[in-house]
């Protein structure tokens, strides 16, 4: 079997999978119907679960930290490699027949001229051979990296779109380095040249509407989860450097703010239980530095993980004070909502969540929610009622599913009256622009004629959506609004695309039962008032007239 993958990885995930492969770090591994599941040995032994369909690629996933935040990951191609290549038959390189034939002398002084006369390939070479060269302190690569960064820049200081490819494979080259001193075991200095990276990305002056520092920073994060999964002494101080970095970063959160999230790497020492004093520190100084930061997605993470280090000291009561003292945060509150109600503190999670619901705040329909799905678990129906009409009304106005979960509390007899008392309330809410929301009641009870009525005086593409459930009884209906649409729409057509728009609605048309004469109807005013003025018009609608000829 021949797996189609490889469009589907980025190149240096393909890479690093394909290392995987040779290096025998893939094991278990299972074909049955359209799945592979299979093993991958790195600092942990990873899952991976992988679909195929017709040999192709469809879909998988694994358990490691870069999944989990950037998709497709080295593990899961070095297994597909592993599928692919179980029966590979190496093949005889003509070229490296003849590089064996030239003398051994020959080719070292042919290298060494190339080296002295090809900056290129001068660094290509100290990349692929860096054990041979002197190691360079972390101020020269700063230097270096920086210097490359500012060739990059036009006059303005700047890097535009046009020229974030410089940008890119400069930075790619120092990402290679760095991968190949990881494949030479010498992780730190690997390590130095990615911070750096990293580093630089905030400085770096540039357009980046195509995302080049984005990726950047994932083969930068993805070459620390390499050297996280390579490092098997523990006591490594390497660990302890790459972790002292990536809490000054969760202190001020300066990546941060440049979309460069370090969170998984942390996640990985708390996994492995390293540093955990460390950690805790770093994360309540990020979490009350958040205090004054009404935007800070990643607080509820950081939330999570603070407890999760106290669950792994033994202080699992501290869960409920640290979810209090962040409940400032919508995400967390709902947690610490849940936390109460789990530790028989119902009444108190009640007055929080309605106090909530007092204040202006874009999440009061989450804590209506919340309060809803509260009352109806303790069978408290008189307010889960109550919460609910708050909801249909102000919270989470004129919602379909909480209409429906209205409904739900009424017998067939009394819901008659009270429907009828809610459409009208729609009706006389002049602060509501939206026609949809009595539609959505239409369709919900069946009221066709209603629904009609709701939305004839309105153009040929909003019918459109009501069409499924006005046709059966209003076609014909249907048809005259559509003309009378498709007329409106060629008597303000200014240009091909207009006349382009008008052309489609007409072949739409065509389609509908009973529609040969109001399509005759159409044609002969257009043709009548437009075509002889408009000659790109009737070019438009060639095909349109071709197909009417066929359909009468």
């Amino acid at each position: 079997m021949k797996i189609d993958f490889e469009s589907d990885f980025l190149d240096y995930i393909l890479t690093r999978g394909y290392e995987y492969y040779i290096d025998n770090k893939v094991s278990n591994v299972v074909v049955k119907d359209n799945f592979i599941k299979a093993t991958v040995e790195g600092n942990n032994k990873y899952k991976v679960n992988l679909k195929i369909q017709d040999n192709v690629f469809i879909d998988g996933k694994c358990s490691c930290p870069y999944y989990d935040s950037n998709g497709y990951c080295k593990h899961m191609a070095a297994v597909l490699y592993y599928v692919n290549n179980n029966d590979l038959n190496k093949k005889v390189n003509n070229l490296e027949d003849i590089v064996k034939k030239v003398p051994e002398k020959d080719v070292r002084n042919f290298l060494y001229n190339s080296l002295k006369n090809d900056t290129d390939l001068l660094n290509k070479f100290r990349i692929e051979f860096s054990k041979y060269f002197p190691k360079l302190s972390k101020e020269s690569y700063k230097h270096k990296i920086y210097q490359a960064i500012n060739r990059c820049y036009d006059k303005r200081d700047f890097i535009d779109y046009s020229s974030t490819y410089k940008y890119e494979r400069v930075m790619e080259e120092f990402i290679n380095e760095a991968r190949k001193l990881v494949d030479n075991e010498d992780y730190d200095t690997a390590f130095t040249i990615v911070s750096i990276i990293l580093d630089s990305i905030p400085m770096t002056n540039i357009d980046d509407s195509n995302g080049s520092t984005g990726m950047v920073a994932a083969y930068s994060l993805e070459i620390i989860f390499d050297i996280l999964d390579t490092i098997q002494d523990k006591n490594n101080p390497l660990l302890k450097k790459i972790l002292d970095y990536v809490i000054e970063e969760v202190k001020d959160s300066h990546l941060y703010n440049y979309g460069i999230d370090l969170q998984q790497i942390l996640k990985c020492f708390i996994d492995d239980k390293l540093y955990l004093d460390e950690i805790k520190t770093a994360l309540e100084i990020a979490l009350d530095n958040s205090f004054d930061k009404s935007y800070f997605y990643i607080r509820k993470d950081y939330v999570e993980y603070l407890i999760k280090i106290y669950e792994l000291k033994g202080k699992e009561n501290k869960k409920i004070n640290i979810l209090e003292k962040y409940s400032f945060d919508s995400e967390v509150l709902l947690m610490y909502i849940d936390e109460l109600i789990k530790n028989n503190q119902l009444d108190k999670a009640i007055k929080i969540l309605k106090e909530k619901l007092d204040v202006e705040d874009y999440k009061r329909r989450e804590y209506a929610n919340k309060l809803a799905e509260i009352y109806l678990d303790n069978n408290m129906m008189d307010d889960y009622k109550d919460i609910l009409y708050q909801m249909f009304y102000k919270f989470d106005k004129y919602d379909i599913d909480v209409y429906r979960k209205i409904k739900g509390l009424y017998s067939s007899k009394e819901w008659e009256i009270e429907k009828n008392k809610i459409i009208e309330n729609i009706k006389s809410d002049k602060n509501n622009n939206n026609n949809r929301d009595l539609n959505n009641i239409f369709i919900e009870e069946k009221m066709i004629d209603e629904l009609y009525l709701n939305v004839c005086d309105y153009s040929m593409e909003y019918v459109k959506d009501y069409e499924k459930y006005l046709l059966p009884k209003y076609n014909n209906e249907l048809l005259k609004i559509y003309m009378d649409s498709c007329l409106i729409e060629a008597e303000h057509a200014c240009n091909r695309n207009n006349y382009r728009d008008v052309a489609r609605k007409v072949n739409y048309i065509m389609k509908m039962d009973n529609s040969k004469e109001i399509v005759k109807i159409i044609l002969k005013v257009i043709n009548d008032k437009y075509f002889g003025k408009r000659p790109a018009m009737l070019e438009e609608f060639k095909n349109t007239i071709k197909n009417l000829n066929k359909y009468i």
